[in-house]
């Protein structure tokens, strides 16, 4: 099912240009927003001095180097996506019906949170992706396939075409166009294989519990809809909620109740905020791990909602884990004005 029309097209847009991309609606499931960005310390990172340009700082980053998680450096041309990404994000927040091209960027006070909230999801997927190689996943499977995607759609589209798609997602060329799009591939897949195997990528899930938070979610849900031929839908939803909440099996309840348009009834969604539709998104955060919302209403009907551990928790437990630099001056190394004038051009290009 669709839970919202007005949604961010850059990550969609990533995965799709490949093909060829417009701006297409998408089912939920993909990573859009990121919001309310958290303190350096909640995620065990470090922010160390600046340097004098071409010197290093007293934690040994370079001058240049925006930060560095598990030694692995990442430079403000790494972070161009993320930038780009959350602007999209802020954009729609602050106006659901904004144009990228018209919108207003000169308020310093969203443009310091799409920094702030880019260089924090930059250092996390890099973490995510580091821990996923860890634990065992392919993490050289997915790079050789982003890679393989790239170079098929330069070859039919021409070089010069696929920058300009780049560059509209703020991407300033092909090479880090596969690290983003690997990068997504990696989330993406463990967030479906933790699911089925959640003891490969940590022995005690149970210790993600304390690693929720309200920037994303994953959650199982029964959803009775406002039309269902099976009788009257609040009636029949105030009984499946009561059963879940009396501990009947959540999953065997969706097996017989959900009518969710996706093929898999018992499907997991794993979302940001600002992708679902408010009502949903609302009872999905403000439930613990394992906890079951009251009956939630939307447009499409009745839902209950159970929230359970995922690929945020265990993204913010591996960040948790992992050596984490960040330069005082970070936030100056990047030219978010420059991205989003990139963005613009190239999105300007492509239309003519």
């Amino acid at each position: 099912m669709r839970f919202k029309t007005i949604i961010s097209v850059s990550a969609v847009c990533l995965c799709l240009a490949l093909a060829g991309c417009g701006k297409t609606a998408t089912d939920s499931g993909n990573l859009i927003e990121r919001d309310k960005t958290q303190t350096a310390a909640e995620h065990g990172e470090t922010f160390v001095p600046s340097a004098a340009p071409g010197a290093e700082n007293g934690a040994g980053l370079p001058s240049g180097v925006v930060a560095a998680v598990n030694g692995e450096e990442l430079k403000p041309e790494d972070l161009g996506y993320y930038i780009y990404n959350e602007a999209v994000v802020q954009m729609y927040a602050a106006d659901p019906n904004a144009d990228f091209a018209e919108f207003d960027w000169s308020d310093k006070s969203i443009a310091d949170k799409i920094v702030d909230t880019a260089i924090s999801d930059a250092v996390a997927d890099t973490a995510f992706r580091q821990k996923a190689r860890e634990a065992g996943y392919s993490v050289s499977e997915a790079e050789k396939t982003a890679s393989a995607l790239v170079d098929d759609a330069i070859e039919r589209n021409g070089e010069d075409s696929f920058k300009k798609t780049a560059n509209a997602l703020g991407i300033s060329d092909v090479e880090h166009y596969k690290k983003v799009y690997a990068d997504i591939a990696v989330f993406d897949d463990v967030a479906e294989d933790f699911q089925k195997n959640p003891t490969r990528y940590i022995s005690d899930p149970s210790v993600l519990d304390g690693y929720a938070d309200d920037r994303g979610a994953s959650v199982r849900q029964i959803l009775i809809l406002s039309g269902t031929s099976k009788g009257d839908a609040a009636e029949i939803a105030r009984e499946v909620n009561q059963k879940a909440k009396n501990g009947e099996d959540f999953t065997a309840l969706m097996s017989e109740y959900n009518e969710d348009s996706v093929k898999d009834k018992n499907y997991v969604y794993t979302f940001t905020r600002g992708e679902m539709v408010s009502s949903f998104e609302d009872a999905a955060f403000a439930l613990g791990i394992d906890q079951i919302s009251d009956i939630v209403e939307s447009d499409y009907g009745y839902h209950t909602i159970k929230r359970i551990r995922g690929a945020y928790e265990l993204r913010n437990y591996w960040k948790a884990q992992s050596d984490i630099k960040i330069a005082e001056n970070a936030a100056e190394m990047l030219d978010f004005e420059g991205v989003i004038n990139m963005a613009k051009a190239a999105a300007e290009s492509a239309e003519q």
